[in-house]
């Protein structure tokens, strides 16, 4: 499979109105629109014709004008010639769906299952996307390892003076890899912390699980006192997607929800969900961040003094390489 025969989120749903919207994914370029019913849809973002990019045309009824000659193209990448109506044309097309406030596309021919979000009683809050100016695995690298948290984070993660304290386990399977961590909390902003019930000392409880159809990691955050008694007022769980740009840039899409225990129907987070969207963003930021000051950009892992919490790098190498990656798809020529 090569990565478009994986479901991507691609672009935010209200980012995509009345004029199509050019997208890069795994160096392909793809041509977003709407059609008259509101329906999303996707081309290759080039006209068979002379080439020039669809998602500079416009959306006429239900299909894609070029705005070099007029040729246009409807959802399933059917063209029409309005100087030659005799001669046929088509693109690429792909399967489009919409969810959690994304687009999201693959391959015709691919037939993936759609990657699981799980609310499981938690209350959505918000849907991000970053640009990362790094390869595929050192993003993933970056959002999958905990000992950066001390110094990097100011919310989630452990204190950078009792980090030897943090245990760390590991599990995988043929398709994903699970880490675990959990160890004394770093001291945070003293008001974010009385709205998150957090005391001095308490233990954070760091939880992921990365699956690789798509490269998606799953984690739940929250706090403890040391013996577990006590639970903090909020969990966190995150749904972050990294979807290749090309070989330099990776953007990360984001659904955050949150489970609240203040009283109400959601305890609270639908007042509070603006505050909590913006941590979560400060957060992402301060890891894309660290991206931008990289001293190497190879992906490989030999020669690196990697540390007890850096297990997780090649176990998710093994998996991208093996699961996720494969020949790009091409498009479809002028018939």
């Amino acid at each position: 499979m090569g990565m478009l025969d994986h479901w991507q989120p691609v672009l935010l749903s209200r980012r995509l109105r009345d004029k199509p919207v050019g997208v890069t994914v795994a160096g392909e370029q793809v041509a977003l629109f709407r059609t008259s019913d509101g329906a999303a849809a996707a081309v290759a973002d080039a006209c068979p014709h002379r080439h020039l990019k669809l998602s500079v045309g416009t959306v006429v009824g239900d299909r894609l004008q070029c705005k070099y000659h007029g040729w246009t193209f409807d959802a399933c990448g059917n063209g029409e010639s309005p100087a030659a109506p005799k001669m046929t044309a088509c693109t690429t097309s792909y399967d489009v769906r919409e969810a959690h406030g994304l687009v999201w596309l693959k391959s015709r021919t691919s037939t993936p299952a759609f990657p699981a979000i799980n609310e499981d009683g938690f209350f959505p809050i918000c849907t991000l996307e970053h640009a990362v100016p790094a390869p595929l695995e050192l993003a993933v690298d970056n959002f999958n390892e905990i000992e950066h948290s001390a110094t990097v984070h100011d919310t989630f993660g452990y204190d950078l003076d009792r980090l030897h304290e943090v245990q760390v386990r590991f599990e995988s399977t043929e398709d994903s890899v699970r880490v675990i961590n959990a160890g004394p909390t770093k001291r945070i902003n003293r008001v974010f912390a009385w709205f998150l019930g957090i005391r001095k000392g308490d233990t954070f409880h760091d939880d992921w699980t990365t699956r690789f159809s798509p490269v998606h990691s799953v984690f739940d955050h929250w706090w403890t006192s040391p013996d577990g008694t006590r639970e903090s007022m909020l969990r966190w769980r995150l749904y972050v997607f990294f979807v290749p740009q090309d070989d330099k840039t990776t953007r990360v899409f984001s659904v955050t929800f949150a489970k609240s225990r203040y009283p109400g129907p959601a305890g609270g987070l639908r007042l509070a969900r603006w505050l909590l969207r913006r941590e979560i963003d400060r957060e992402i930021r301060s890891d894309v961040s660290m991206l931008y000051h990289m001293a190497d950009y190879g992906t490989g892992i030999d020669g690196l003094k990697l540390s007890r919490f850096d297990k997780v790098l090649g176990l998710t190498r093994e998996r991208i390489a093996r699961i996720y990656r494969g020949p790009s798809a091409g498009r479809v020529a002028l018939v």
